[in-house]
């Protein structure tokens, strides 16, 4: 972020903001030194200064560690945003000033899996080579709150099309949903994977989004007969590691583990003899224009995945989008 140390906030410094959302995150003065390259003294300098210039608190302890108060999250959310907005115009800027391109930052919710990435990229430079594609992390997390922050102006994500006036969503299509095994488990010769026939067999899960409502409980329905192995780990790569060394199973959206399918490392059979499926969107912003560059990479997405079969095949998508 050239030339952003040089910025001021009214009374606070800009690495004052990223004190506070890196405390946000961590919970730990030691955990936010190390993110933010610096050492723990200056943190604590950094974080007194900060409560000296507003005149209130905006750190508290709790039993799971530090927090900010609602103060300190108030301020946080407002400097992510105007941080993430400033950042975009830098960089759309300097490739402006560079090709003449203008630049879209793009992410995915959940899967920080980009197999596909290459082939759409080839797409995009036929159909609109004034667009230049960057990758945003954050919507891993938090696709939608990383739209109104800024610091993506593209979310792909799936369920249902955000309600909320402020995204406007265009569909991909539908992608099966699977459990997922080695081909050595003992389940992988059944035609249908599920609590039903799992037994003591280890589920591991893993966070959809930090967004509420992203869970497959909530996406799915609770299942007839619970799981009784349930093991949480902190992303869903950790997960293929550990299914692939045919520790356990869990349930993928079928194109995130398309590559692992195709070299046979994993195997995926359906979670109901009916099959399910969730929609995946593209959303932006309901307050860019529809031509801008983020609705003109929205629709070129939309339009890879609906007329090329090399897309499909990558994307794992099995039905049209509507």
């Amino acid at each position: 972020m050239k030339y952003i140390h040089t910025i001021m906030i009214p009374r606070l410094a800009v690495h004052h903001l990223t004190l506070l959302s890196a405390l946000a995150d961590t919970g730990s003065m030691t955990a936010s030194a190390a993110r933010l390259g610096v050492t723990q003294s200056a943190i604590s300098h950094r974080l007194r200064e900060a409560e000296r210039r507003l005149g209130l608190p905006l750190v508290q302890r709790t039993d799971r560690g530090l927090a900010l108060t609602a103060e300190g999250e108030r301020i946080r959310r407002l400097g992510e945003k105007f941080l993430g907005e400033l950042f975009r115009l830098e960089q759309e800027l300097e490739a402006s000033a560079k090709d003449s391109r203008l630049l879209v930052r793009l992410g995915q919710a959940t899967y920080s899996r980009y197999h596909w990435l290459p082939a759409f990229l080839d797409h995009l430079e036929k159909v609109d080579p004034n667009l230049s594609v960057d990758l945003s992390g954050r919507a891993t997390g938090h696709p939608l709150e990383a739209l109104l922050d800024g610091s993506v102006d593209v979310s792909l994500i799936f369920g249902r099309a955000p309600a909320l006036a402020s995204f406007r969503a265009i569909k991909l299509a539908a992608d099966p949903i699977v459990a997922v095994l080695s081909p050595n488990h003992r389940l992988a010769q059944e035609a249908v994977v599920n609590s039903l026939n799992m037994g003591n067999e280890r589920f591991f899960t893993y966070p959809l989004t930090a967004e509420p409502g992203f869970d497959w409980t909530t996406l799915l329905g609770a299942p007839t007969v619970p799981f009784r192995r349930l093991t949480h780990m902190p992303t869903p790569e950790a997960v293929i590691d550990l299914i692939r060394a045919n520790f356990g199973v869990a349930i993928f959206s079928r194109w995130a583990i398309e590559p692992e399918l195709a070299d046979s490392t994993l195997v995926a059979r359906p979670i109901s003899e009916e099959g399910i499926s969730l929609d995946w969107w593209c959303v932006t912003r309901a307050s860019d224009p529809e031509d801008g560059p983020a609705g003109r990479l929205a629709r070129a997405l939309a339009n890879w995945g609906r007329n090329s079969d090399h897309a499909l095949s990558t994307l794992a998508f099995e039905t049209e989008p509507t």
